[in-house]
């Protein structure tokens, strides 16, 4: 063998814990410390496996005959050929073998955002937030607006924003060593206005247009308003596993749905929720056709056959 071989200790997600670098072989693993790899593993042995050649020149690692042997996946057998990719249990520890060759991927872009951290994206947050306040205060209270309430929403909205993200980037801090505050509150600033926009949007479409499905199945949108902000939150903490988080919060979103849905039907039977707006729209924004007393009246006469005839049918109903 005329180059090194990397021996990995990962964590069972296949992140690298520590790396070996071995220019001899055969390199023994094991607790004790004679071994060119020393593992802190109360399952492995003292001498647990050992990386060699085989006849073949091929790079092998073969269990030394410990009680709890070398798995990969969930076959256990003497020994394995390495190829670089597969990564080997012994004991509670996960191991991949790689040599300098080993063919790496290519330069992933840096989607971080560096420059998106600190000062300015706290600031848009703020501003944001003030937007965000000023023009919920304003639609929800257009004639009775006062002054100290406007300062009231403003405060509640900032002191709630400016936790959360004090959280978030304590919890970042913790785990990748960086808070990016201005990052939180920017991504909590953000996800409270697309909230905002819904619920006053979805409202001002569904008086405009007589679409009813926007107010009574409006928390569903909220729903996944609320995941997507918890997704930004966790990337920027340092999550590296994406896919996963996005398949993790879509199962958590998905229920939260059919808890909210399962919620209504024991209250009405219906999984839809009540027909109700709390803001009042100006007539002007009327699109839809209004309805006269008389369709009213005759849509009832229907509607009162139809039961009639209903529970003649089926008297128990």
């Amino acid at each position: 063998m005329n180059q090194p071989v990397f021996i990995e200790q990962l964590t069972p997600d296949g992140e690298v814990l520590h790396r070996t670098k071995v220019t001899h072989l055969p390199a023994r693993i094991g607790r004790a410390y004679d071994n060119e790899v020393i593992l802190d593993d109360p399952h492995t042995a003292a001498h647990h496996a050992q990386v060699e050649l085989n006849q073949l020149d091929e790079l092998i690692i073969s269990d030394l005959g410990s009680y709890n042997g070398l798995a990969l996946g969930k076959n256990r057998e003497r020994f394995f050929v390495v190829d670089g990719e597969h990564i080997y249990r012994l004991g509670h520890t996960h191991l991949r073998i790689r040599t300098a060759d080993y063919p790496v991927a290519a330069e992933v872009t840096d989607s971080t955002n560096h420059h998106w951290e600190g000062w300015l994206p706290a600031l848009t947050g703020l501003l944001l937030l003030l937007m965000t306040g000023l023009l919920s205060t304003w639609l929800a209270d257009l004639n009775q607006g006062t002054l100290s309430k406007y300062l009231l929403e403003l405060v509640s909205v900032f002191g709630f924003a400016i936790g959360w993200s004090g959280v978030w980037a304590l919890f970042s801090r913790l785990f990748n060593g960086h808070a990016r505050f201005g990052r939180h509150l920017f991504i909590v600033s953000a996800g409270l206005a697309f909230l905002e926009l819904w619920e006053h949007g979805s409202g001002l479409l569904a008086y405009a247009m007589s679409w009813e499905s926007l107010q009574t199945f409006s928390a569903h949108p909220m729903i996944f308003i609320c995941a997507v902000v918890l997704y930004f939150h966790f990337i920027t903490a340092g999550n590296k596993q994406p896919k996963r988080l996005q398949l993790v919060l879509a199962a958590i979103a998905i229920l939260g749905s059919a808890i909210a849905m399962t919620k209504e039907y024991q209250a009405s039977n219906h999984l839809a929720g009540e027909l109700y707006m709390s803001n009042i729209y100006p007539p002007a924004v009327r699109i839809s056709r209004d309805h006269s007393l008389d369709e009213f009246m005759n849509d009832m006469e229907a509607l009162k056959e139809k039961v009639d005839n209903a529970r003649k049918t089926d008297p128990k109903e």
